[in-house]
């Protein structure tokens, strides 16, 4: 693909301000004759405008893809040296000369981009280029500027890489410490961390919230009957109803085993209780046997004895379920 080169509204295309590199494009726009610079990132044989000098006369963007091969960037690229040319100079390759026309330029100046990934040897990101209409001027006086100019965007860009791999693996590890990997729901970490955290705010602000224990009564029995396999599908399934019963913002979790636990955020009592029915009711529809407690988070209680008694009523609906199958005949299996 082509470079083109349309012109915008005002003729020019402006780099976020304040960067490293855009301070840079900035400066060799003002001390050289060439005002329209640019960052380009060389991938699978194309090169994407990644930054443009603000000064910019001509009309390249950020976002702008054009074919490396037939271009001065493709070049440099290959060569991994600097090159000036001009849209008359013979030693130029054609395609290059007509790009540069079909961008209203007759004048080129750039350097490669030294990358130094994390693993591996050193190799070219990409290129700085510019881009100019005076043909006649000697660019060869601003050369060391643009070589030390694009170390410093080398720099610039190596750094940002850097923290944002830095910041990749933070942000993995976190989801990874706090996400059970089976049911994709909230693990033990996870939720003692974010309900231990809003029960600071519950007492600072006031405000108040539901808390609601399922114990799912029937997965032991599968385990021993059909398989772990078939266990952790009714763990997956227990999971997608319970996640499907309650708002974006409520948080839900499996705190191991069977266990799982869910804070409904402002929430009073009666609605804990109505969304505790609501949900004993949904997982019966969905075929899953479990027991269901709850209980109310405000100020005025400590988040540890709301849990310890919302842990207390779903262990006496699982007692109640188990003296019912226990009153219709001994042949009727326990509740695990």
């Amino acid at each position: 693909m082509e470079l083109q080169c349309p012109q915008d509204s005002t003729g020019r295309s402006a780099a976020p301000s304040g960067t490293m590199i855009s301070e840079t494009l900035a400066l060799l726009s003002e001390a050289t004759p060439i005002k329209t610079w640019f960052v380009a990132r060389s991938r699978r044989g194309e090169h994407v405008v990644l930054h443009v000098s603000a000064d910019a006369d001509l009309g390249v963007v950020p976002g702008q893809v054009y074919g490396a091969p037939v271009t001065p960037c493709g070049t440099m690229v290959g060569t991994g040296c600097v090159l000036m040319t001009t849209a008359s100079d013979g030693s130029a390759a054609l395609e290059p000369r007509k790009l540069m026309r079909d961008c209203g330029a007759n004048l080129y100046a750039g350097t490669p981009l030294v990358w130094a990934p994390e693993h591996g040897a050193h190799e070219c990101f990409g290129t700085l280029a510019g881009l100019g209409r005076h043909a006649a001027t000697d660019i060869t006086p601003h050369l060391p500027l643009i070589t030390h100019a694009a170390r410093v965007v080398g720099f610039a860009l190596q750094a940002a890489h850097d923290a944002d791999s830095l910041r990749r693996r933070a942000e993995r590890a976190e989801s990874e410490s706090t996400v059970d990997d089976l049911s994709r729901l909230y693990n033990r970490r996870g939720w003692q961390t974010i309900a231990y955290a809003e029960a600071g705010r519950i007492r600072r602000y006031g405000s108040s919230a539901g808390l609601i224990m399922i114990d799912l009564d029937e997965l032991k029995r599968t385990n021993d009957a059909y398989g772990h396999h078939a266990g952790d599908a009714l763990l997956r399934h227990a999971a997608q109803v319970i996640r499907s019963s309650f708002r974006d913002s409520d948080v839900i979790a499996r705190l191991g085993g069977d266990e799982f636990a869910v804070l409904l955020m402002e929430s009073d009592a009666p609605a804990t209780r109505w969304a505790a029915a609501r949900l004993q009711e949904s997982l019966a529809i969905a075929g899953i046997q479990a027991s269901v407690g709850w209980s109310s988070l405000d100020g005025s209680r400590d988040i540890d004895a709301a849990l310890h008694d919302a842990d207390t009523n779903m262990y006496a609906a699982k007692c109640a379920k188990r003296q019912f199958m226990l009153d219709v005949g001994p042949d009727r299996p326990h509740c695990a």
